[in-house]
């Protein structure tokens, strides 16, 4: 999924298709602030799947001689580290600073969620897989109703995002919590 596809998508549903659809084929002399606009709400939708309902996950091997590895070595925008392993596959105990972690020495495998970059109209979507293009655009819309001053029609596809958000996370498998055993 591309970000194009969904801010056509949203376009279409604010009811700025028709101009948001000139410029991006190349006619600049109208729906640019449109364009930006929608821009701007799939950024922040995006980050907000990211890091409030889908965490996206990452794994990097990282290669250190003193057992620090900074945050900037990752390949992505570090948010949560999941765990360490080393070549063995083996978990490693680490401690976390505000810069970079601390672990032990030689070729440590990373695994961790991040933040997704800021995109541009021709990025491609970073999203779990169970976030369709119509939960983002509904969110996306939401967005931008609210920036634009359209409070009702906001409401109105905030519970539409509210609720592919719902459905989209009981596609989720459940996870299995032991039961208490009372002696």
């Amino acid at each position: 999924m591309t970000v194009k596809e969904v801010v056509l998508t949203t376009a279409g549903m604010v009811g700025v298709g028709d101009a948001v659809e000139i410029y991006l084929n190349g006619d600049k002399s109208q729906g640019e602030k449109e364009c930006l606009a929608l821009l701007r709400c799939f950024n922040f939708i995006q980050n907000e799947l990211a890091l409030d309902y889908f965490p996206l996950v990452a794994e990097d091997v990282v290669s250190t001689a003193t057992g620090k590895i900074e945050y900037a070595q990752l390949s992505k925008s570090a948010v949560r580290i999941l765990s360490i392993k080393d070549e063995a596959g083996c978990s490693v105990k680490y401690k976390l600073f505000p810069s970079f972690l601390e672990g032990k020495i030689g070729n440590l495998t990373v695994r961790y969620t991040y933040t997704p970059s800021e995109k541009t109209i021709s990025g491609d979507v970073e999203a779990s897989l169970v976030v369709s293009t119509r939960l983002i655009a509904y969110g996306v819309a939401s967005e931008y109703c609210f920036s634009v001053g359209l409070y009702e029609e906001g409401e109105a596809w905030n519970k539409k995002y509210k609720d592919a958000l719902a459905g989209a996370y009981a596609l989720q498998p459940a996870k299995v919590m032991r039961s208490r055993r009372w002696q």
